[in-house]
């Protein structure tokens, strides 16, 4: 028998699938929930369309990778109140985003400021 057989028993190994451990931030709440919560509240109070677009991009990142067996587990052991489901984050950024394009459905006129009527005009002196 050669060296390089791989029916050898004693060249074989048992294949074992590791479950990596939890990380730091697994347990705290993350920055990025913070921030993703806040966002759509600065998009319809400023009515900024990058803020808008930027929080429903986020939202829709963090409902992709949010664990389903997580997020069951923290209805269970009654989580925090102020922490949002990531359907109701999508739907939070999205209102944001309506908000900031809605004055091409109901535009605002602007007007011009008048001048009081208790001041003279100033003309041309001849």
């Amino acid at each position: 028998m050669g060296l390089n057989n791989v029916k050898r028993p004693d060249l074989c190994a048992r294949a074992s699938r590791a479950i990596p451990p939890k990380g730091l931030y697994s347990t705290l709440p993350s920055m990025s929930g913070i921030v993703n919560q806040s966002m759509p509240m600065a998009a319809i109070f400023l009515r900024n369309r990058f803020v808008a677009w930027f929080a429903v991009i986020q939202s829709v990142h963090y409902y992709l990778n949010t664990d389903e067996d997580e997020a069951n587990a923290k209805d269970g052991k009654q989580s925090s109140s102020i922490e949002q489901t990531p359907i109701i984050k999508v739907a939070m950024a999205m209102v944001g985003l309506i908000v900031c394009y809605m004055n091409l459905v109901f535009p605002v006129v602007n007007q011009m400021p008048q001048p009081p009527s208790d001041e003279i005009p100033i003309t041309e002196e001849k």
